[in-house]
């Protein structure tokens, strides 16, 4: 069941659709939960992002980890790839599979 308030992070990434932002709540929280946002859109776009980040809590919830839902997300491609700096962002669910690694990464302090 759902806590009350549950703590996480955001963090962004561009796309080819615009930034990709990513709300991942702490693994130290009892619950865990995704939220997932582009920019400034609605329609389509916006309830496939809030599909994949609420099977992606549904599975954090139970044996699933990130390092999985990294692997089946990364690398997938789109007609309008886009660098983030010096990272190319294959597709909206390659920038997940990236924002999910860097989450990781920060919580293990690399």
């Amino acid at each position: 069941m759902r806590p009350q308030i549950v703590k996480g992070k955001t963090s962004v990434i561009k796309t080819g659709c615009g930034k990709l932002y990513g709300t991942f709540s702490d693994k130290a929280e009892e619950y865990q939960e995704v939220f997932l946002r582009l920019g400034k859109c609605g329609g389509c776009a916006l309830a496939f992002l809030d599909g994949i980040g609420r099977l992606i809590s549904m599975g954090l919830n139970q044996p699933l980890t990130y390092k999985l839902i990294h692997k089946a997300f990364v690398s997938i491609r789109c007609p309008t790839p886009m660098f983030d700096g010096s990272t190319k962002v294959l597709s909206c669910l390659d920038g997940i599979a990236k924002l999910i690694e860097a989450h990781e990464e920060e919580k293990k302090g690399v």
